[in-house]
């Protein structure tokens, strides 16, 4: 089989993998908390009386945030635990407290957590009921084993009492997806923090006051984001579609994560569903612009969001390494159109390639391209033979990106003799063996055969 074949036919395997792995990536009214375990978000709804404002704090904790350790009280039993607290308050412009919570944190695993562990999220929400008023945030939260502690006092909102006019609206908030047959009135919160992870579909959950429902409602938006992958570029959306409900909405918290219950009100309240199919957004900083109109009646509001990807390949940080690694499935004149030009085209030439190559052009998420840097990750993980990270270079991470780790591997030690390995992929039926003459961890290809 010539190069340029198994360049092709290596291609295919790699489209036609069921690849069955989870994905690895809100509006932000303020700063965000500069914490890799701890997100918050605050988001100020009106209350169930023209008097009052209701401050929500929607968190999500990871349990890497605590330190785990066995369970003293349970000799009978392997069981490891943690404990913290958190503290969530509100002090007014006197620095005086107006509102605060404390909460015990307890967890439980029957095994120590490790880095590799897939962490869960800890996820709540607190409620308070205030009187209008610029607010200080104090986030607090301890870790009682390891003393580790995260405290954000820079956040500061505005309570504003509803004003009760036609078309004051809130802030909005990132839900999970529905249509228009949605036959309850409960919405779960992505709760990222003020961002939205990449990949995520749902839609953007808005508070409405509609006094007068016979007049016609339109609502226009506009997205622009700049993608922060190999040199910017821009995405713009727009759209007009909508969903409007009756109802005032409250907080929840279930098994499954941060809800918003649609309850009866005696005012005009609505809430509105905006479709904005952030599954099309790719990571990076974006800016919504939502104009609302009723007759004569215009309201325009501006807001800015991230689509976070935290798990994104090592290998698509880099542009040069990234491009660089499509030289086992890109033809030479696509290397050079990868290769040339100013950094926004090699970013456009990038997309396009892999545009190409997607299976499903509806998500910004492409499983492949994902995958494939996956592999190249692994590549320079463990076949690298020099400083520089050459793995994905080698005969052995060519293979391995092309095809995935091997069913089975063997390693041959053999005195006076070549080391040897042989991977077996017993799915397509192929079978490679390597061999390292100079004993250097080189491998080298040296069969590649039908089994």
């Amino acid at each position: 089989m010539t190069l340029r074949s198994l360049k092709l036919f290596a291609l295919f395997v790699v489209c036609g993998i069921n690849i069955a792995f989870a994905q690895r990536g809100m509006l932000r009214p303020d700063i965000h908390a500069q914490n890799p375990f701890v997100s918050y978000e605050t988001v100020v709804l009106p209350g169930p009386d023209s008097s009052t404002t209701t401050v929500n704090i929607h968190y999500r904790i990871s349990e890497r945030f605590f330190i785990f350790v066995r369970n003293e009280g349970e000799p009978n039993r392997t069981e490891y635990i943690a404990r913290g607290e958190l503290m969530v308050e509100l002090l007014n412009d006197q620095k005086v407290s107006v509102a605060r919570e404390i909460r015990q944190i307890g967890l439980t695993h029957t095994s120590p957590t490790k880095e590799t562990d897939r962490p869960n999220d800890l996820q709540g929400g607190i409620s308070f009921s205030v009187p209008g008023g610029l607010y200080q945030v104090v986030f607090s939260l301890d870790d009682r084993e390891s003393g580790r502690s995260f405290i954000d006092k820079e956040r500061k909102i505005t309570a504003v009492k509803p004003q009760l006019q036609p078309l004051e609206v809130t802030h909005p908030m990132f839900v999970r997806a529905f249509n228009k047959t949605h036959s309850t009135n409960e919405f779960i919160l992505l709760n990222r923090g003020g961002d939205i992870l990449f990949g995520s579909r749902g839609g953007l959950l808005i508070q409405l006051y509609l006094p007068n429902s016979t007049i016609p409602l339109s609502v226009q938006w506009k997205i622009e984001g700049n993608v922060e992958e190999l040199g910017l570029r821009k995405q713009n959306f727009s759209g007009s579609e909508y969903t409007l409900k009756d109802g005032l909405l409250k907080l929840i918290t279930r098994e499954q994560g941060l809800s918003y219950t649609l309850e009866p009100s005696p005012l005009p309240w609505k809430i509105l569903y905006l479709p904005v199919a952030p599954e099309q957004f790719e990571s990076g900083l974006f800016k919504i612009e939502i104009e609302y109109s009723q007759g004569n009646l215009k309201q325009k509001k501006n807001y800015s969001f991230r689509v976070e990807w935290p798990s994104r390949p090592f290998s698509l940080v880099n542009p040069e390494l990234a491009i660089d690694a499509l030289r086992h499935i890109a033809s030479e004149a696509e290397l050079q159109e990868l290769q040339s030009g100013s950094a926004v085209h090699r970013a456009e030439a990038f997309y396009q390639f892999w545009r190409k190559r997607d299976r499903d052009t509806t998500t910004a998420y492409n499983e492949m391209m994902t995958e494939y840097y996956v592999r190249v990750d692994e590549s320079l993980r463990k076949f690298s033979t020099s400083r520089d990270g050459d793995g994905y270079k080698t005969d052995r991470g060519r293979i391995y990106i092309l095809y995935g780790a091997p069913t089975r591997s063997d390693r041959i030690l053999q005195p006076g003799g070549s080391p040897t390995e042989i991977w077996i992929y017993e799915t397509i039926k192929r079978r490679f063996v390597f061999i390292d003459p100079t004993k250097t961890g080189n491998f080298i290809l040296s069969q590649a055969e039908n089994l």
